[in-house]
């Protein structure tokens, strides 16, 4: 004997319950309880729901259309209850006569999250996370044999596996990490004692945002930047981000380099693409803005995107690398 499970939110149940009678026509309310796992006075509640439900406009048209009939013919429903026999119809279940399935874009969107949600130290039970991927890849079988082949790379593919085991470690422990960290700007290896807040995937980039104890503020740090990582048996001070908004963690994190550039007016779009930092009008509605860049590949792609409608100010070595890679491309049409 199969146990069910009871169904406890009652729009989860509503959207089960319109295919499920309209692939099980005649169905007793009794049938549908046991089903459902509810009582009966349950299933006249969902279903007197279900009768104001549809389509946009509101029109009898739109509207789901239910009627029941009772075994007892002299039974006319018009009692405060559905009769345990009466039989349920569907008439008209407004596109909800079959349950519903996923698309292919969606579970492949699906997919990509789940696993980059379980690449990423610190993040939920990955046991968890396992089992809804197994769980999505069993139901949506059909759908993924007809997609392309996905591999999910999270990050820049320059991550320390054994950091991250340590950086995951810290965060479910709650234990003060010594990390050694690249600072790309200045070329020098800095010792740091961290407490990690919480871990961000942006634009293929996993970063730490964390109190650090030796800065006593809050900074932002590269993954693939940290070089080495301690567990340290002190444990978290209680704190939270003071900041919401990632963008407000790069903007007042002094680590990460800043890139000037001076745009046309038709160039004024890259203020909207990046986190700028200082804005100051030009002639001719130029503008020079300053951005905060922690990955120069991104603001390099951005800049070729851009064509002349922006100019590299500082540093030089973002501008000579866009030249290199804009004379790279020409050459192909030589």
């Amino acid at each position: 004997m199969t146990t069910r499970k009871p169904t406890n939110s009652q729009l989860a149940r509503l959207l089960l319950l319109v295919p499920w009678l309209a692939q099980n026509p005649g169905v007793t309310a009794k049938q549908a309880a046991v089903e459902f796992d509810v009582s009966v006075q349950q299933i006249e509640r969902d279903l007197n729901t279900l009768i104001v439900c549809g389509l946009p406009g509101g029109y009898p048209s739109d509207l789901i259309d239910i009627q029941f009939w009772a075994t007892n013919d002299d039974d006319d429903f018009s009692s405060s209850l559905i009769p345990a026999d009466g039989h349920i119809h569907v008439l008209e279940p407004q596109s909800l006569n079959r349950p519903m399935a996923f698309t292919q874009d969606e579970v492949i969107t699906l997919l990509v999250g789940l696993n980059a949600l379980k690449d990423l130290p610190g993040a939920a039970d990955s046991d968890l996370i396992d089992g809804v991927i197994t769980k999505l890849q069993d139901c949506a079988g059909s759908v993924l044999a007809q997609a392309p082949s996905l591999t999910v790379n999270a990050g820049d593919g320059q991550e320390d596996a054994a950091v991250k085991v340590v950086i995951d470690q810290a965060v479910n422990q709650r234990k003060q990490l010594k990390i050694s960290y690249l600072v790309p700007a200045r070329d020098d290896v800095t010792t740091r004692v961290i407490e990690p807040l919480r871990v961000v995937l942006v634009d293929g980039l996993t970063y730490i945002h964390a109190w650090c104890l030796s800065s006593e503020g809050e900074r932002t740090f590269r993954l693939s930047r940290i070089l080495d990582a301690e567990l340290l048996d002190t444990p978290f001070t209680s704190r939270e981000p003071t900041t919401d908004s990632f963008d407000e963690v790069l903007l007042n994190d002094p680590t990460i380099p800043e890139v000037v550039l001076d745009v046309t007016a038709a160039g004024r779009w890259l203020s909207e693409y990046a986190t700028v930092t200082d804005a100051m009008d030009l002639p001719a509605g130029a503008m020079r803005i300053t951005l905060k860049v922690a990955d120069p590949r991104w603001v390099e792609r951005m800049l070729l995107q851009a064509g002349g409608q922006a100019k590299v100010v500082g540093p030089s070595s973002i501008g000579a690398s866009v030249l290199a890679q804009a004379q790279q491309a020409i050459a192909l049409y030589a």
